[in-house]
């Protein structure tokens, strides 16, 4: 073995890590995807004629390769923090189901935040102060529902509108050209 011929303990490093991939085919010589990638990588077919830096670069590959993809992040559930008396996890819920409702049909002003329009809602409905970072916490239950209650009248309303509307008609003509 000379200076620059790859050790036995790489050229066995390497097979394994490409059996655990699946590259390599027993008594398939050099055709299997194992010498494809180190073909690809350093313009030889053999590995025990590799250098051991080109050696290395096939082992950073398979490593790569085989190390576990990130899992994709799972969506967090919402928390929704229910004060004693006040708005029911269900009732939170509810309102924010109401609130990207009546934002399909009635779209806020640009740079106004769906919490913003919220706490306007609610100012304006109890009179009490509402904070986008905890619009409930001043409500009590009742309140709740009747916060609902409007919520569902309002956005049946701005669908009414919605539909009648010449953006409805524009929305409408652009899904039959697509089609």
């Amino acid at each position: 073995m000379g200076a620059l011929d790859v050790s036995k303990g790489t050229v066995k490093s390497i097979y394994a890590l490409g059996a655990k991939l699946g590259m390599v085919e027993r008594g398939g010589g050099h055709a299997d995807a194992l010498h494809a990638l180190v073909q690809g990588l350093t313009g030889k077919e053999s590995i025990t004629a590799l250098t051991p830096a080109e050696a290395q670069a096939v082992l950073a590959e398979l490593r790569r390769r085989s190390a576990p993809a990130a899992a994709p992040q799972k969506k967090r559930a919402r928390k929704y923090e229910a004060l004693p008396g006040g708005l029911s996890e269900g009732q939170q819920k509810k309102v924010w189901y109401l609130m990207y409702q009546l934002e399909k049909y009635d779209p806020a002003p640009e740079g106004v935040q769906l919490r913003d329009r919220l706490c306007g809602l609610i100012s304006r409905q109890f009179g009490v102060t509402a904070f986008p970072t905890q619009p409930f916490r001043f409500l009590t239950f009742s309140q709740g529902n009747a916060l609902i209650e409007g919520l569902k009248k309002l956005t049946e309303r701005k669908e009414l509108e919605y539909l009648h509307s010449d953006r409805y008609r524009r929305d409408a003509e652009v899904v039959q050209h697509e089609c």
